[in-house]
């Protein structure tokens, strides 16, 4: 297994991990701004606004997030991806083998080499 690549790999495994849990971090403000957009028909129309505004600004706090989320899962993508290219130059990858705890999957070169959430 190359040194360089494992240590990009590594970089990208950090960078998910912190990104599965912005994601599910985005995931409970979205359910709680569901929750209180749905609490929206009690009381007067003025506690019903406040409380579909406050379910709205939750709702956004959780999209943020997500898209947090993403952008540090798009980061540690190209810093695998340009070791890659910098070791073996455009080679064939396959993405196999899903790994719930880690989120994400493990990436096959075409060249042999495996990385996955155990290195």
């Amino acid at each position: 297994m190359n040194i360089k690549l494992s240590a990009a790999w590594k970089k990208r495994s950090k960078l998910q991990a912190k990104a599965v849990k912005l994601w599910a971090e985005g995931a409970k403000l979205r359910a709680k701004g569901d929750r209180a957009k749905g609490d929206q028909a009690e009381g007067s129309r003025a506690e019903s606004a406040k409380l579909q505004a406050e379910g709205y600004k939750l709702r956004a706090e959780g999209f943020k997030l997500w898209a947090e989320s993403s952008k540090l899962q798009a980061e540690g993508d190209i810093i695998f991806f340009d070791a890659v290219i910098s070791e073996h130059g455009n080679i064939g990858l396959e993405w196999t083998n899903w790994n719930e705890e880690h989120g994400g999957y493990e990436c096959r070169l075409s060249n042999g080499e495996v990385y996955g959430f155990d290195d």
